[in-house]
This record gives structure tokens, sequence and C-alpha cells, in this order.
């Protein structure tokens, strides 16, 4: 089953099948990514991946230089090396800074899980999500306070820093005592790591059973001087909220 096309001018289209990964960049004598979208000295060899996930298409920028995301409904941004962001249904469109060039993107439509809620037929065993995150836990607490000023102020929305979420719990009388801005960092690790989003932080372990694409990536990035793509609060409260795993009713249960 295809998740995307991926569409480039004056060539036939390429598909991205469910469950795939594609590189691309721009074009070399030993080519480093699967599809060549220029040969522009402005385009890393290998400047980014699509992942087709089942919640949409994953877009990492792997290169030196930003990558600039223009999605239907979705608006204009740019990502920055080193950081990922998730496409949704639809159509995309992604240029390279300094360049002319772009690729252009048709996204098949994902339901979420929130959009078939009520849709079971009675009696009939609801059918778990895919990921879930247990509601009566210290990383779900710091979620919910992280994802606050978006819901509550959706026309000026903002996202706090990790004392700021620390100190929201304890005024709530969420947490028993006062806890710093690391600790709050180590809970959205946790978080991080049961969604389909970010990066998990590098061990000894995980570098030795890592493939040499991934060590590559990782290098790159570290060479970059770009943060890690798990310190990207920004892309915890898109997932989040977009998903309806933060909702406005979860705020006001939790944080009044």
């Amino acid at each position: 089953m295809e998740a995307a096309l991926i569409r480039l001018r004056g060539r036939p289209a390429v598909p991205l099948e469910a469950g795939a990964s594609l590189s691309f960049g721009r074009s070399a004598p030993r080519p480093a990514a699967d599809l060549v979208v220029s040969d522009s000295a402005r385009i890393s060899r290998r400047a980014g991946t699509l992942e087709a996930t089942p919640y949409g298409v994953l877009l990492t920028n792997t290169e030196s230089n930003p990558l600039l995301v223009d999605e239907a409904g979705g608006g204009k941004h740019t990502l920055r090396p080193g950081h990922a962001h998730l496409l949704s249904a639809g159509r995309a469109r992604v240029g390279f800074a300094g360049t002319d060039e772009t690729c252009e993107l048709e996204l098949a439509v994902c339901e979420r899980a929130a959009d078939r809620a009520g849709l079971d037929e009675p009696g009939a065993d609801r059918t778990r999500p895919a990921w879930s995150l247990a509601e009566n836990t210290a990383y779900f607490a710091c979620l919910v306070a992280l994802c606050e000023p978006t819901l509550r102020h959706p026309e000026s929305p903002w996202i706090p820093t990790s004392q700021q979420v620390a100190d929201r719990l304890w005024e709530c009388g969420l947490i028993p005592e006062r806890r710093t801005a690391d600790w709050v960092d180590r809970r959205l690790d946790d978080v991080r790591e049961k969604l389909p989003i970010g990066e998990r932080p590098w061990s000894a372990r995980r570098a030795r059973q890592a493939s040499r694409e991934e060590q590559e990536q990782a290098v790159a990035r570290e060479l970059s001087g770009a943060p890690r793509r798990s310190g990207r609060k920004e892309q915890l409260v898109e997932f989040a909220v977009a998903y309806g795993i933060v909702t406005e009713a979860t705020v006001r249960r939790l944080l009044g």
C-alpha cells in the first residue's frame, strides 16, 4: 500500500510504500541517497529521509542547511538540521534553502484514532491504540503541562520551559515537592520513548547496535551543531495535540 507519492519536475512519480524509508539528496559519483533530487552543491548528498509510519510520513533533515516545508492547510515552516517533522495527509512541498529545487509529496489519507471514536459496532471490543500513555504518571503530567498553553490559548500558543512545567505541576499539587527543569526533561524523554517521534538518547549499547546509516546520521548531526531531535518540545506538543493524546478536557481534569 502506498503511503505517499514523491514527485520531481520532469520525472515519474516515486512511490513510498507503507513502512518503508527513503533517503534523498544531490547527485554524486557515488550517490549517498536513494533518490537524487538535484545536482546543486547547496544540497547535501544525503539531505534528508522520508519514513512512512502509521501516523503519517516522518520527514527528517540530515543535511547542514534548512529544509523549507509547505503543507496544504498547515502553512510554511523551516525544518532545521537534525530536526524531524510528521507530515499529515494531503499535499506537501519540500524545498531546499538557496535553490529553486523542490519535491512534492502526495500523502495518503490516514485516519486518526480520535476520528474513529464511537464508530465501533455496539458490543464490539474497542481496538487498542498503537501507543498509550498512562495518565497517572509523572511523565504524562509533564506532557499535559507542556501542552496547556497551546490548548488554552490557541490564538497565541507558546511553549513553556521545563522549569515552568515543574512549577506548574507544583502549584497544582500534582507533585509532592518542587522539581528541577532536568527532572522534567527526563520525564519528557520517557514520553518520546513511547511515541513515534524524535530520537532516543544515544547510549554505548545503542551505538554498538546501530546500523552504519544510523551512525553516519548521528555523526552528521553532531558535527552540524544542531540539537538532538528529542529536545524539540514543539514537536511533542504538535503530536500530542494533533492525535488527541492531550486535549483541553485533559488539561482541565489535571490542572483545573
